[in-house]
Formats: C-alpha cells, structure tokens, sequence
C-alpha cells in the first residue's frame, strides 16, 4: 500500500511538472511572440521643499531610496502605550529637492519610446492636497523650465517621432475630468457647466480593455497643437481655495495621449496602437485641518470616496487568491482598470509634505505607495491589422500562388491553361460550343483542360435551358423534334418558290404594329413645338464673318420645345477681375459700410494706444518718483534716529513735504493705473470688433463674387481668407520672439499665450452678456447716484 502511495504520488507530482513546464513554454511564447512584459507597478516618492522640515520625525536616505518616519508616544495617554513609533519604507527611487527636469528623468523618460513601440502607459500622482501634484503634472506657467511631467512628455513624445523617419505615427488626445463622480470632457466644444456629466460612459472593448464613449479625441500634427488642447483643457478644471491650499484641485483629471504607428517602408498590415493615460488625481484631505464647508465639504467626500475605492482595488490586485477586482465601484477605478494589474506600464509619484503637522498624512501616502509597488502589471505590444494593407499583402499572395500553379502547368505539358476569370469574349465562344453539343452538331467535348472550363460549361447549359424554358412559357408551344423542323423549313422554301422572292429595302421588319418604319410620317406623329431655324444654316457663314467683324447679327425668335435650352449665337463677353481688384470695388459699392466701420473703429484703436502709450509713460515716471522719495524718506529717518532717541515722534518740515509729495504721487500712479487698465480693456474689444468685421465684410464679398463671376470661372477659387488685404491694414505679429529664448520653448510660449488670449477673450464677452442682462436693474440706482 506504501509503495502503491509513493507511486501515485510521484506520477502526481511528475504531471504537475509537466502542467508547470508546459505553461511555462507558453508563457514564454506568448511573451516573445507579443512582447509581453511582467513587471511590478514602479513608484517613486518626491518630497514637497519647505523651510519646516520636520528633521526630527523623518530620515531621507536618499541612496538607499528609503524613507524612515518617527513619532514618539504622547505621555498623556498613559504608561500603557501599543502606539506604533516608527515606519520605514523602501522605494524605487527618492527625489528629495529635485527639480522637474529630474523628475521626469526618472519617471517619464523611459516611457515615451515604448508609446509609439505599442505599449500603453499610465503615469499618476497620488498625496495629500498640497503636496505639490498638479505642480509635478502640469507644472507653473510663468516660467518654462518649471513645466510638468504633461508638457514634458508631449515634448519628448513629438521629438522621438521625429526621429523615427521610418514610420508613420498619428497622436490623439483627450482631456477628461471627474468631479463629483460626474465625468466632463474639457476639450469639448460645449462648455462644461452646459454638460450634464453622464453623457460620457466607460465600456470594455472587445479585447478586455477600456473604452470610453462620449468623449472628444483630437489630432495633433505637432507639439504645439497638443499644449493647446492642454491648455485649454486646464482652464476649464475645478478648483477651490481651503486652509491648505489656495488653488486646490477639486476633480480627478486624465489627460490622454492616443499614438497609432505602422511602418513607411515595409508594406505590413500591422498597425500598433497604445495609450499614455497622465493622471492628476485630486488630494486626500482631512476635513478638520482644511476647514471645509459646504460644497467644499462636499467636494471632499467625493474625493476621500473615490481614492478609497482606488485603495480597495490597489489591495485586492496584490492578492493573488481573489477572484474579483470591484473595478466598477467609482469612475475613477474602472477608467483605471488597464492601468491597475492590466496591460499597461505604470508609474506613480508620491508626493509628501515632510512637515511636523501632516506626519499622518505623509505615513498614509507612503503606506498607499508600498502596496502599489506589490500590484503587477501584463504590458503587452497591442497590434491591429490594417484591412486595406491585408487586402493588398493577400492579392499578392494570390498573384504569386497564380504565377506558381503557371509554372507547374508549363512543366506538366499544361502550358494554355489559365486561372484568370474568363473573359466576354471566351464565354461567348463556351456558348457557341455548348449550343453545339446540345444540338447534337458535335457528339462530344474534347478540349477540356481544367476544372474552371467544367464549371463555365455547365453555366452554360444552365443559362440555354432557362431560355428555353422562358420561350415555351411565352407561346405555349413545345419545342419540336429537330424531323419536325426539317420538315417545316422544307414546306416554307417550297412557298417561297411559289410566291417569289422578298422584296429587299434598309431595316428590319417589326412584328408587332407599334416601332420604327421607313416611308411617309403621320399627321399626328409631327410634335406641337418644334426648333424653327428658319433655314438659316445657308447664311452661317456670313453670320460668323460678321460676328468677327464686330457687326450685330440680328436674331431671330426661336421656338423652343418644353425642357430645351438654346444658347444664343453671341454670348456676352464677361472680363472675370482677379479677387484682389474685385474685393477693392466691393468695398467702394456694398461693402462701404463694414469697411467704414472698420476704419473708424482703427482709427479708435489708434487714438486709444496712442492713449495708452503715454499714460505708460506717465506711470513708470510716477512709479520712479515713488521710489526716489521712499528712498528718500527712509534716508532722512535714520539719520534722524541716528542723530537722537528723544524725537522719535517729531516730523520737521522736510520729512512732511516729503510725505506729502509722496501721496500726490501714490494718488496719480493709481489714477493712471486705473485708466491703463480701463484703455486696455477697451483696446481688447476694439481689437475683437475689428476682427468680426473683418470676417464679415471676406465673407459677404466671397458671396457676392461667386455670385456674380461664378459662371465665368473655369475652376473654383483656390484664395483664402488671409490672402485679401484690407487697405490701410497694420502688419500684425502674434509675438515677439528674442534672440534670447530657447528654441524648445517656442512651442509651449505660443500655445501659452493663444490660450492665455482666448480666455481673455472669453472673460470679457461674459462681462458684456453680465452687464447687458443686469443694465436695467442699474439704472435706478445710477440715476440715484447722479441726483
């Protein structure tokens, strides 16, 4: 019985081994057939920099990437103290002080190239509201080398494709943000307070991935393309100010690059197709030390809600035995869902506040972080196969199986036989032979050389039966026996002899009553209305003659039958003017009012910048005054505190005048301040109105063009809009560019500033809808002000 265990036992476990090497062989497969790569999620922590470094309760180790915090005991609670005093934890990589550029470095640098090979990424930034994650992310606007991990991948991101000149990549991108377990999309052309938040809805796709529907995707050609959709869409968060924070993210926010890459030289159906998800999630926050209240309060539960959920599914993901990940339980985590133990290359930032007063904080960041390092990750090449490339790769493959089959025929005595589909002609001539046999004029079918001839045969004989069996259907008459037709042709040749033969004439003789004839019309076959030309095809000549002369020719009226057009014999010669001439004549004609307008508010434009300029002046020479005498009067107090301790509180005559000019300078630099800005607004409007009439004097002349010179045109005209100079039009550059910037920067200043441009645009024409909605209930009170 021992030995009968022992060796079942064995032959078990040599199954077992079998099962294990036979899995491992397949997953080894797997992995160099797709590329797959297993590998833990990779977290690195980034310290806040502050001045209150809490030196005594944490210890960076900066080369060994550990991170060790202390809190002592409390003695008021008593002798019997279980409180935990020290943690230590182990990271990737610990940035402590370090700027953006080595953060990316460390995190984001390395996964740009994978991108366009295929493989989907995920970087996130996860910590305590204040810890510095939207600044990691998107960075500060004011200076360029302050930018964030987005700005700085999309940079790289367009700079490797630019050195893969071998392959042709297309970039998507998306903005989505997710407030209150709503989700809006923020490069969307309806605003976002007009979005309800559930138009947008989170599927899986086919292959087990996410997909979401409702939401707006854009190509970008280049860099700068792409931080304008950042841009934009970053203007259009949610923020609120709190004790902690004054400009607090109050949503989850997933900027989205979507690459697509196939090969330039090789012709393969293979398409590779990934996603870049930039996560910037909202921060942690405890309710008591951020003071919040109402809708912020609100706010904040919705966010502490999520990010629990997101703990929920990090701790279920490292735990091998469960069955069920609860993906579905918030928006955040099922968008997620590839980025969390999924096909995806994933990096989380940590971002701490090493102060004395958020300890707690920072110990649960870092406990988040441990359990994220534990959760691993598929990554696998994600390929599509292109249709209109595998139809092409498959038409070769069947013309060189073509050229192969013609090869063996030519070797195996076969030469005439062909494989292309048959021709009009070589059916026809299958035709005839099949009539042939079906007659009975040839007893059999000798030149049968493939199966391909077989088949259109027997199409044949199908195609004579059917019309056969069509005929007897139409006149009832059975087909005759072929002794019955010699006979009958026999007894009409003999009626011919009697009667004679036929009389021969053009055309063929109709059996029915109705159809064409030869000979005399009929009265009622004439039509009402016919084309008189009046025989003038003698004279047409002469007519052409004069035409050429410069003579008029005089016409005649002509009858036309319903639904006839007759061109006239002399048709108007119309000079077409080029666009640039035509639209100087427009102005001069219909379009003299927009244009005047335009001169006129130019001419505003003009006076107020003239305005502009010298209050400019007014005010840095105001601005240097103030200085000279702050200066001044600092002066004359301490060499009066030098000079004696008892008059601290007398002010002599100098000092006060000097205190005097002081405020009449103070007054003067805020009234001209106040004006600036007043002439400045007012030159933004100007500025707007004058591009509105602009658009819509080239529109109403583009209009009126093809309206009157249409017909005359031989093609269509190929002029835009900025191809029409207006007259007296000023030479407008969008920005001054100094020698001194760095070339890699262009891109990020210039999409900078168009949104920066477009925004103000978009505060002011709400100012005026505001002020045009609310003008009746203040002019009471204006009125009242004036009495």
């Amino acid at each position: 019985f021992v030995f009968f265990f022992f060796k079942q036992k064995t032959a078990y476990e040599i199954a077992q081994r079998l099962v294990g090497s036979e899995m491992c062989i397949r997953d080894r497969y797997q992995r160099r057939v797709h590329g797959m790569i297993k590998q833990q999620v990779k977290v690195i922590v980034r310290t806040r920099p502050t001045s209150n470094f809490a030196s005594k309760n944490i210890e960076i180790d900066a080369a060994a990437n550990s991170i060790a915090v202390n809190i002592p005991k409390l003695p008021e609670k008593g002798l019997v103290n279980h409180q935990q005093e020290s943690w230590k934890y182990k990271f990737d990589k610990l940035l402590h002080n370090s700027s953006q550029e080595d953060v990316f470095d460390y995190c984001a640098r390395d996964i740009t190239p994978s991108i366009i090979d295929g493989y989907n990424a995920t970087l996130m930034c996860y910590g305590q509201t204040g810890a510095g994650k939207t600044f990691t992310m998107i960075g500060s606007s004011q200076n360029y080398k302050y930018r964030g991990m987005i700005p700085r991948s999309i940079s790289h991101l367009f700079q490797e494709i630019g050195g893969r000149v071998d392959q042709a990549v297309t970039v998507r991108v998306s903005f989505i943000e997710i407030y209150n377990e709503l989700m809006f999309d923020l490069l969307s052309d309806v605003p976002t307070h007009e979005q309800t938040g559930s138009d947008i809805t989170i599927l899986d796709d086919s292959k087990g991935g996410v997909h979401v529907k409702g939401l707006s995707t854009h190509i970008c050609v280049n860099e700068e393309e792409a931080l304008n959709h950042l841009f934009e869409g970053e203007t259009n968060r949610t923020i609120s100010e709190h004790q902690l924070n004054k400009t607090s993210s109050r949503s989850h926010c997933i900027f989205t690059l979507y690459v697509e890459s196939k090969s330039r030289v090789e012709s393969s159906e293979k398409v590779t197709f990934s996603k870049f998800h930039l996560v910037d999630l909202a921060g942690s926050e405890r309710t008591k030390k951020t003071g919040s209240e109402g809708v912020i309060l609100k706010e904040a539960n919705f966010i502490n809600k999520s990010l629990s959920f997101l703990e929920m599914v990090v701790i279920a993901s490292c735990d091998k035995s469960r069955e069920f990940i609860p993906y579905r339980q918030s928006k955040l985590t099922n968008l997620l869902k590839d980025s969390i133990g999924g096909n995806s290359k994933t990096v989380m930032i940590a971002n701490i506040w090493p102060e004395p007063t958020h300890l707690e904080e920072t110990i649960s960041t870092l406990k988040f972080g441990t359990r994220m390092m534990k959760v691993t990750n598929e990554a696998v090449i994600n390929v599509h196969l292109d249709p209109s490339q595998l139809i092409k790769k498959q038409e070769k493959e069947i013309r060189e199986l073509k050229q192969e089959l013609a090869m063996h025929d030519t070797l195996g005595n076969r030469g005439r036989v062909t494989y292309d589909a048959y021709t009009p002609e070589m059916q026809f001539k299958m035709q005839q032979l099949a009539e042939k046999y079906f007659k009975g004029e040839i007893d059999d079918i000798e030149e049968i050389s493939s199966l391909r001839q077989v088949r259109e045969l027997f199409l044949q004989f199908r195609m004579l039966y059917k019309k056969l069996e069509k005929k007897v259907q139409e006149t009832g008459i059975s087909p005759k026996k072929p002794e019955a037709e010699g006979k009958e042709a026999k007894a009409s040749e003999d009626q011919k002899e009697k009667t004679g033969p036929e009389e021969k004439g053009v055309g063929e003789k109709e059996e029915t009553a109705a159809g064409f004839g030869l000979g005399t019309a009929l009265k009622g076959a004439k039509p009402k209305l016919a084309v008189d030309v009046g025989g003038k095809g003698k004279n047409l000549a002469e007519e052409e003659a004069k035409q050429e002369e410069g003579e008029e020719v005089k016409e005649e009226p002509v009858e036309v039958m319903p639904g006839t057009e007759i061109k006239s014999k002399k048709e108007k010669k119309v000079e077409v003017l080029d666009r640039q001439t035509a639209f100087i004549e427009y102005k001069k004609a219909d379009g003299k009012a927009m244009e005047e307008g335009i001169l006129s508010n130019r001419k505003d434009l003009k006076e107020k910048t003239t305005k502009m300029k010298a209050l400019e002046k007014e005010i840095n020479t105001r601005k240097k005054e103030i200085d000279r005498l702050k200066e001044s009067l600092d002066h004359k107090r301490e060499t009066l505190k030098a000079e004696t301790d008892a008059a601290k509180d007398v002010i002599d005559e100098e000092e006060f005048a000097i205190i005097k000019e002081l405020k009449d300078h103070k007054k003067e630099y805020k009234k001209n301040s106040d004006e600036y800005k007043t002439l400045k607004s007012e030159v933004l409007i100007i500025k707007q109105n004058i591009d509105k009439l602009k658009q819509q004097l080239i529109l109403a002349f583009d209009e009126w063009y093809d309206k009157t010179y249409g017909p005359y045109l031989n093609s269509p005209s190929q002029a835009s809009m900025n191809q029409l100079q207006i007259e007296g039009e000023p030479k407008e550059y969008d920005q001054k560019i100094e020698e001194d910037i760095d070339p890699d920067a262009l891109a990020y200043i210039r999409a900078k500033n168009k949104v920066n441009t477009v925004h103000k645009a978009k505060k002011i024409e709400k100012m005026k809808r505001t002020l045009k909605q609310n003008l009746p209930s203040f002019i009471p009170f204006l009125s009242h002000l004036s009495l």
